[in-house]
């Protein structure tokens, strides 16, 4: 890269290029300078947040609340909730132990105290998958993606708490259902089903064996005009005969 200059009637020809690439160089090195800055006053922490993701596709007036219920009913994901809470513990001391040698000090401290997130540490999503489309050399194919729906935020005492309520009635039903005014709805096929072969297809007052289902009974123990839930320890099976007797009794 030259330049032509003419001074007093002199022609002079300047070569432009180690001062091309020095200004190259310089903005470069600005430019480090300031990715390296940045990088070092960022934030380090990154609080370590549980997320359960429910996929909810094809269904309809979906409550979050139901499926976290189902969520923490179950053995394995209580017990992976219980380790999650205990690595945010270890992590939170890691953190403070880390803070008490670090540079910058007061920022790292300020920093770490926006990181802290207790109030919203456990996280359940529900989202749904959507068909999109993409063409290729005339060729459409389909694809999925999932796509978020809804979110609640919650805290640990919050998991504690609706733990609690989910042990008192023992498992059997979320919470909304078990205090549903209509308990008659929520006696499902596969709830009948499930209790037939419970109890072996068998009456439980005259011991009637009804293997082909015919006359069987799922009947309410406690009927539900005297408050009894739709719940498999509040559920029996009965023969047709047996079933009259007991009525709403």
């Amino acid at each position: 890269m030259t330049q032509l200059y003419e001074i007093d009637g002199y022609h002079y020809i300047v070569d432009l290029t180690p001062y091309f690439v020095l200004g190259v160089l310089v903005i470069a090195l600005v430019c480090a300078i300031a990715v390296l800055v940045r990088r070092i006053l960022a934030s380090p922490f990154r609080y370590p947040y549980y997320v359960a993701r429910f996929n909810v596709s094809g269904r309809r007036n979906v409550r979050i609340e139901d499926y976290i219920d189902r969520h923490l009913m179950d053995p394995a994901s209580w017990d992976a909730i219980v380790a999650h809470r205990a690595y945010i513990q270890n992590w939170k001391h890691e953190q403070e132990e880390y803070l008490k040698t670090c540079r910058l000090r007061s920022r790292r401290e300020r920093q770490y105290a926006e990181a802290v997130d207790d109030d919203r540490a456990f996280r359940f999503i529900t989202c749904r998958d959507q068909t999109r489309y993409k063409q290729a050399n005339y060729v459409k194919t389909s694809y999925k993606v999932s796509m978020d729906d809804s979110e609640l935020d919650v805290n640990w005492e919050w998991i504690v708490e609706r733990r609690s309520r989910l042990a008192a009635i023992n498992d059997e039903a979320t919470l909304r259902d078990y205090h549903a005014k209509n308990q008659r709805r929520l006696m499902t096929k596969q709830l009948r089903e499930q209790i037939a072969r419970r109890d072996n297809y068998t009456c439980q007052i005259c011991g009637k064996y009804m293997p082909d289902g015919v006359g069987l009974h799922v009947d309410h123990i406690v009927p539900v005009a005297k408050g009894g839930k739709t719940v498999p320890s509040n559920l029996q099976v009965l023969c047709s005969k047996c079933n009259g007797r007991k009525g709403a009794r």
